[in-house]
């Protein structure tokens, strides 16, 4: 026994669209099909588009479209897009019983033109194609060709009505589309249906088969299926299907709410979750990166777009030399305090009694700036150019110098220096090895002093006012001429002067 005979149906209700099935027509399918009719019989000057979500009723409407007789016009179906143009026309040919002397494209539009010279005024041709969404931009455009070869001074011999999803709408709108777009005399939407009119829906199916809603559902089954079937009626086909065979296989007399629920549930479990997360993916996600792109872009041109957090988060605000910092400077200083977190911490002596080792605080060197440029006192005085002449900085230039590296060697995350320990500021003609000899007695002294200063990034070239840190439980052996002795860094050089 089939489940449509336990219900005491005549057949099977809830079909896919066939040209005998029943047709329900709610309001947009009303004007979906006046869209349509208005195609095929109209006085029309251009082409036709009917759109419509997959199983909102489209090849329904045709079906009822080619069963109506419509004189003086000769109509042919194409149901399958995948076909070559060529192909196209041998079976618009087929169904309109014309012969043609030969097999090609050319033979085939002068058996065309030959009947619309012959009956123009009597008959007029109109091509429906179903799923047109699939059809290939070259198809589309021979479409468009056909379509100008039926058009004559008083009248339009020669109609193309284009059927699909709303996808088709949106390709139409590719440049190399627009003139098939901009012909588009009449655009038909199929909408879907709402819960009134999903019932109704369902009562004409089962009217077909010599029953009603009443027989076959409770109310608030039927209402909780509706729910899950977006108003689609190919989606309420077939939840209604599996609820009916349900129902029959656990003997009850009418779909309960209890089998509607579990019916929509794995309804929705097997097709619609699965269906709105790939959905939103591939919307969301191209955009979000766009987005964050563009941000980047912007934050790094423009000071005044990045956020008050994450400039905070990226530099230190300890003092104002920090607000004169252009952002890609922000962005060096970030990254480079980055890979002072993931390197590994130099091994010297003196770690106290803790064990841990002392982190390096990160000297970043000034950046060369062009003359006129809004700078604080301390970074104007770092930019300027290094003397060649050998010998101790001036008063200005070096305790300027000081400020600004002080100012820019503690970005936010990153340890600061201990307390007790030793540096000195670079003055003018000093090299690594110079001060190697200088405070250690030798060129050996060069490796402790690379080990202390992970920040050089050149240990062949210093610049003028740049922090040289010393290893702890090292005594520095300052000369007795150096205009900057090595003194222990406190607190207070973390802010400029």
């Amino acid at each position: 026994m089939e489940y449509w005979e336990y219900f005491r149906l005549e057949g099977p209700p809830f079909q896919p669209a066939s040209p005998d099935g029943a047709v329900y027509f709610s309001p947009t399918h009303l004007e979906g099909l006046s869209t349509l009719e208005a195609g095929l019989s109209g006085e029309l000057n251009g082409l036709t588009l009917l759109t419509g979500e997959a199983g909102t009723g489209k090849t329904t409407l045709i079906y009822s479209l080619l069963q109506r007789d419509f004189k003086r016009v000769r109509v042919a179906h194409i149901d399958d897009p995948k076909l070559s143009f060529l192909e196209i026309m041998r079976v618009i040919l087929t169904q309109m019983n014309l012969y043609s002397a030969g097999s090609t494209k050319l033979d085939y539009l002068k058996t065309i033109d030959h009947l619309l010279d012959l009956h123009g005024k009597e008959e007029r041709i109109a091509i429906v194609v179903d799923e047109s969404q699939v059809l290939s931009d070259d198809v589309l455009e021979e479409l468009r060709l056909l379509w100008n070869r039926g058009q004559r001074t008083d009248r339009c011999l020669l109609q193309v009505v284009l059927v699909g999803q709303p996808e088709l709408a949106e390709r139409l709108k590719k440049p190399q589309l627009r003139q098939l777009n901009q012909r588009i005399s009449s655009r038909g939407v199929l909408k879907p249906l709402n819960i009134r009119e999903g019932i109704m829906y369902v009562d004409c199916r089962l009217n077909a088969q010599g029953s009603n809603c009443a027989t076959i559902f409770e109310s608030r089954a039927l209402n909780h299926l509706l729910r899950y079937s977006d108003g689609i009626p190919r989606k309420i086909n077939m939840l209604c299907h599996s609820a009916m065979l349900a129902a029959f296989h656990g003997l009850e007399r009418k779909v309960s709410l209890k089998t509607a629920k579990k019916v929509a549930e794995d309804y929705q479990r097997s097709v619609g979750i699965t269906y709105e997360k790939s959905v939103a993916r591939r919307l969301l996600m191209p955009g979000l990166a766009v987005g964050a792109a563009v941000l980047l872009l912007l934050g790094v041109r423009y000071q005044h777009v990045w956020p008050g957090w994450l400039r905070n988060h990226l530099v230190a605000s300890d003092g104002p030399a920090d607000q004169t910092l252009e952002p890609l400077e922000i962005v060096e200083r970030a990254q480079a305090a980055k890979h002072l977190k993931t390197a590994e911490p130099p091994d010297v002596e003196g770690r106290g009694d803790s064990g841990a080792k002392p982190s390096a605080a990160i000297s970043v060197a000034p950046k060369p700036v062009e003359s006129g440029t809004s700078l604080g006192a301390g970074t104007a005085a770092s930019a300027a150019p290094k003397s060649d002449v050998a010998g101790p900085a001036t008063a200005t230039t070096a305790p300027a110098a000081a400020a600004v590296s002080a100012g820019i060697q503690k970005p936010t995350g990153v340890p600061a220096a201990p307390a007790r320990r030793s540096q000195i500021t670079v003055s003018s003609g000093d090299t690594l090895e110079e001060i190697a000899i200088r405070y250690f007695g030798s060129k050996s002294g060069i490796n402790e002093l690379v080990k202390a200063n992970p920040q050089l990034t050149n240990i062949n070239q210093l610049n003028v006012g740049q922090i040289i840190y010393l290893p702890p439980g090292i005594a520095p052996k300052a000369a007795p001429d150096e205009a900057t002795t090595a003194r222990p860094m406190t607190n207070a050089d973390d802010a400029p002067e």
